[in-house]
């Protein structure tokens, strides 16, 4: 089975909409970017999880279609098992530490969906 063939089947509703995804981590992850309102970081990490929770099986069940020694299958896999870690860590109290943890969440995202390119056969766009 080739990279390739692994993802079609499993985007049953149409794929996920990968260049919103990256807007969304982007903004968090620009460089010098400075800290957001807590209310619109809320937002921001609501948003985030979602986006998470709605790629994590689809690069799952893509990387598990690959063989066991496929490089892409395996850096995948340990890409979600690190998502999944993520989405059951919360926020420290204050601003800096729901920032922080938003843009861990946000870093996440940015590699899943290099990951879900990668299992899909596109070309990778800024990657993180």
């Amino acid at each position: 089975m080739n990279e390739r063939s692994a993802l079609p089947a499993l985007v049953r509703s149409g794929p996920p909409d990968i260049a919103k995804m990256r807007v969304a981590s982007a903004a968090l992850l620009a460089d010098g970017a400075s800290l957001p309102r807590f209310d619109d970081l809320d937002e921001r990490a609501i948003r985030l999880r979602g986006h998470l929770k709605l790629l994590i099986p689809v690069v799952e069940e893509a990387a598990r279609a690959l063989p066991d020694e496929h490089a892409t299958r395996v850096t995948a896999l340990a890409a979600v098992a690190n998502a999944r870690v993520r989405l059951s860590a919360s926020p420290g109290p204050g601003l800096v530490s729901a920032t922080q943890h938003a843009r861990s969440l946000a870093r996440e995202l940015a590699w899943l969906c290099d990951h879900y390119e990668a299992l899909a056969g596109t070309p990778a766009v800024g990657l993180a």
